[in-house]
């Protein structure tokens, strides 16, 4: 029997404020010029920015989607704001294709072997089996995560265009043959059952590739063992930040801060926290591999980043910010029910995320004693993330960030099932 839809308590899709919105497009066509200059003036330093970005950012919208999985896959009930904003990350994803298509136009800056074949390798580092390959994954992720969104969403958004808040001509996701809430919601849950664990699966198999081909075949005669999990992991955990910041960034700009009660905010944090702690133990993992499995050969990555200039530094920024900041401040309860100031940690585990990012790809690409980031790369990398917030306000615009609720599901309803709600 479906639920009269009058017994909804609906929070209707909204625009960010205007001032926000032009500062973002201007962000995007600061970017843009930046990049499209840059590959005049300094196309060596436009290009390996610009493949910096396209990592970072394609990992988190990758991240948010997986991390919508997590939750449901774990019957979670504490959090279904968050879980939404990480499904809006969605909407990067198609772009993140047309990014990739633009990478090929300066794969030679990237891949300088690209030119010449690899004794042994020839095969599997080439131009058209590489970039095949690698493409092939980004649209069988996006294909499987649009899916997921699409029946995640569907029975919130049928009942919006139900209520007439929201008219079908604003929804990308068409709803057809909708049957009611009640109906659609069952039929949800049957097929994101089928779909979370491939999802899940496919995200830590196929990035885990992904992660060898972009980066570890940058030196094609250097290899690790760990590295392809670490990249999916970090990218999982940097879209963690970036859901903190969207949530608190959500109460100014909608004014729904009161549908983020203080527990939620607290158990985001913990989840911030534990990867903190997982994606720190992996990093240390891969010596405890080198050393015990006596594999000199795996070292070098390491070597030229702690034990040479201009990269030391920032590796130690973002082994502090990233790992041994959060051990210490995430130690406070009162930390984590603070939205402004877990959003703080998380902005500053998000910064550390983007060096690990950019010291990953940099030195293998970069030969001066200069750390490569200045105006230009600046622009470029503002314009990525302004490109990122673009495509998710637009889910935002269409997609309410808080679910719909009945009566007897109030927010406190939901968090009370939560593990984190008692500590």
């Amino acid at each position: 029997m479906n639920v009269p839809t009058t017994q909804f308590r609906l929070y209707p899709p909204q625009r960010a404020p205007q001032v926000f919105r032009r500062t973002v497009a201007a962000l995007l066509a600061i970017g843009a010029v930046a990049f499209i200059a840059g590959i005049s003036l300094s196309p060596q330093r436009a290009w390996q920015t610009y493949f910096v970005n396209f990592l970072f950012w394609s990992g988190i919208a990758q991240g948010g989607v997986v991390m919508a999985a997590v939750y449901r896959i774990t019957n979670a009930r504490w959090g279904d704001q968050f879980r939404r904003i990480g499904e809006g990350m969605v909407g990067f994803l198609p772009v993140s294709l047309v990014l990739y298509l633009v990478l090929l136009l300066g794969s030679h800056h990237l891949f300088p072997w690209l030119s010449h074949k690899i004794p042994g390798k020839e095969i599997w580092l080439n131009v058209f089996f590489l970039f095949s390959r690698d493409g092939a994954i980004l649209i069988v992720l996006f294909l499987i995560s649009f899916r997921f969104v699409y029946h995640s969403i569907r029975p919130d958004i049928g009942l919006l265009n139900e209520r007439g808040v929201v008219p079908d001509r604003r929804i990308l996701f068409a709803i057809k043959d909708w049957k009611g809430w009640a109906d659609e919601s069952a039929a949800s849950q049957t097929k994101l059952a089928k779909l979370t664990p491939v999802l899940l699966i496919c995200f830590g198999v196929l990035y885990t590739l992904f992660g060898f081909d972009m980066v570890m075949a940058l030196d094609p005669e250097w290899y690790s063992t760990l590295f392809g999990w670490m990249y999916f992991l970090h990218a999982f955990f940097a879209a963690l930040t970036v859901i903190t910041l969207l949530a608190y960034l959500s109460t100014r700009w909608f004014g729904i801060g009161e549908a983020f009660l203080t527990h939620q905010w607290h158990d985001m944090g913990r989840f911030v926290f534990g990867f903190a702690l997982l994606a720190g133990g992996f990093y240390w993992s891969q010596y405890l591999v080198i050393w015990y499995g006596n594999l000199p050969e795996e070292s070098s990555y390491l070597i030229k980043r702690f034990y040479s200039q201009p990269w030391e530094p920032l590796m130690w920024v973002y082994i502090i910010l990233a790992y041994l900041f959060p051990l210490v401040v995430f130690l406070s309860a009162r930390i984590k029910q603070i939205p402004a100031a877990l959003s703080a940690v998380a902005g500053l585990i998000l910064v550390a995320l983007f060096i690990e990012r950019f010291v990953a790809v940099i030195p293998f690409l970069w030969a001066p004693p200069t750390i490569p980031f200045g105006f230009l790369e600046s622009c470029i990398t503002l314009g990525f993330a302004a490109l990122f917030l673009q495509c998710w306000l637009l889910f935002a615009r269409m997609v309410p960030i808080i679910p719909p609720l009945q009566p007897n599901e109030t927010v406190e309803a939901l968090h009370s099932d939560s593990p984190g709600s008692a500590s």
